[in-house]
């Protein structure tokens, strides 16, 4: 399709955006579920599905989202595809699976123990074929784990893979519930991890206690991340804690900062406290902070009085 100009001269138009029907899948062993197209399948939350997994082999999996239409654009990248309603047989098989998981885990666990290797087993799953099964544990170190491998793929007659997981990948295997009361990030809707800091807590003026810093993996929460750039650009507007402040008739200190308020309060050399939004004040080519013209009238002295006023 094309469109003329005043010119004469024909100039493509943009192709219209490709439709494709999307739905959310939560495989067995995935904690999030991961978009699929559907094709011409009459699907609904809860209908048990086959889909094919990354290493091309087929995984058991459930509708966790409703199908839905939509353009192409949004998903740049190929999505994996449903390949089929799952029937009885499958059912069957991934019940066997579970049972072949379960016993795998066990002689894993004596095995270890037994060859006194420095690992701990966190979990085996089995692929839907039976073919491979797979084992995740965590360790300090390397781990020379041979002759483990050749006891498992003679007693279980399947492909074995050992895969070294760490404790924020082992909490996103397994799930369960933060401090917030919710399911943790990594096993919602977290797709990786990004490098987390203590200075991203000061940042944020946070205690730095490691008990509340701590997610249930042990390290710092992932949490800490998603609003440090904003506690970072809104602590440029305000002048920190113990800073002067001038502009006003008298000397003024601050004695505490509201990141979320964007706001700081004063204390004033006559004993009075007064509260001050970020848009009032303005930073000077020296670096400190000053009132803006007029704003100390406008703004009342007695906004918090002297002897419930925060401790200075």
């Amino acid at each position: 399709m094309s469109e003329t100009t005043n010119g004469g001269a024909a100039i493509e138009a943009p192709p219209e955006p490709r439709k494709i029907g999307v739905v959310g899948v939560k495989t067995r062993f995935g904690a999030k579920p991961v978009h699929h197209t559907y094709g011409d399948l009459r699907l609904r939350v809860g209908t048990k599905v086959m889909v094919k997994s990354k290493d091309g082999d087929t995984e058991f999996g459930e509708i966790s989202e409703n199908p839905r239409v939509m353009d192409s654009r949004y998903y740049p990248e190929p999505l994996p595809q449903v390949l089929r309603i799952a029937t009885e047989d499958d059912d069957k098989k991934v019940a066997r699976n579970e049972a072949n998981e379960q016993s795998a885990y066990d002689f894993c666990r004596m095995k270890i123990s037994e060859l006194k290797l420095p690992m701990r087993l966190i979990e085996v799953r089995y692929i839907h074929s039976n073919k491979k099964a797979t084992f995740y544990f965590s360790s300090d170190g390397r781990v020379d784990f041979r002759k483990l491998v050749r006891v498992l793929a003679e007693r279980l007659s399947v492909r074995v893979e050992m895969r070294q997981i760490g404790v924020r990948d082992e909490a996103g295997m397994k799930g369960g519930c933060g401090d917030c009361g919710r399911t943790y990030c990594c096993s919602s809707f977290l797709k990786s991890f990004d490098p987390i800091s203590v200075r991203m807590a000061k940042d944020q003026n946070l205690s730095l206690n490691p008990v509340k810093l701590s997610g249930g993996c042990g390290r710092l929460k992932c949490c800490l991340r998603f609003e440090h750039s904003h506690y970072v650009s809104v602590k440029k507007k305000l002048p920190a804690c113990k800073k002067k402040v001038g502009g006003c008739d008298c000397g003024a200190t601050v004695v505490r900062q509201d990141l979320l308020k964007e706001e700081v309060t004063l204390a004033l050399e006559t004993g009075d406290f007064m509260t001050v939004r970020a848009e009032d004040l303005m930073r000077l080519p020296t670096g400190q902070f000053s009132l803006k013209t007029g704003v100390q009238n406008d703004v009342s002295l007695d906004v918090l009085p002297k002897e419930n006023g925060p401790k200075r």
